[in-house]
């Protein structure tokens, strides 16, 4: 399976539980097929517009690429107040080489970001701290408040 297709199974697979969060939160989702550009391809992937039953946008869930450097794929969640990104990310996957604090001789070899327990999509709270949060409901629906300013 190639790399991109790959990336659209996890998208999909993603937007099962994000379409039933939203109707449990009685908003709207309003899919749109658009253009992927990624450097090597161009492809179609399925952005989501996200509604309350009045009509108004709160944000948009967008498929941004199958290669990053943090993870296996991007996607945005973008509103009118900002855009958060979710990465999608292999236990044990990406990991950095720095010097042990017990031993500065020695170089250890550590996940380049904590909480990474399963395969999955993460939204990385603060690169300082380097801590990823797998997506969960409450998660989501907090990142539509950062981006969107809505209360739930």
């Amino acid at each position: 399976m190639n790399k991109i297709h790959l990336y659209l199974k996890r998208v999909e697979h993603l937007y099962r539980p994000i379409k039933q969060w939203l109707t449990e939160e009685q908003l709207l989702f309003v899919p749109n097929k658009m253009d992927t550009i990624e450097q090597l391809a161009t492809y179609k992937t399925t952005q989501l517009s996200i509604k309350t039953q009045t009509g108004k946008t709160l944000g948009k869930i967008k498929p941004k690429g199958s290669r990053v450097i943090l993870g296996e794929g991007l996607i945005e969640i973008e509103g009118w107040l900002g855009k958060e990104s979710l990465v999608y990310m292999i236990k044990n996957g990406l990991k950095i080489t720095k010097p042990d604090r017990h031993n500065s001789d020695k170089l250890i070899t550590v996940p380049m970001y904590k909480g990474i327990d399963i395969d999955g999509w993460y939204w990385i709270e603060d690169s300082r701290r380097n801590r990823a949060h797998l997506l969960d409901k409450s998660l989501f629906l907090e990142l539509i408040t950062f981006v969107s300013d809505y209360e739930f």
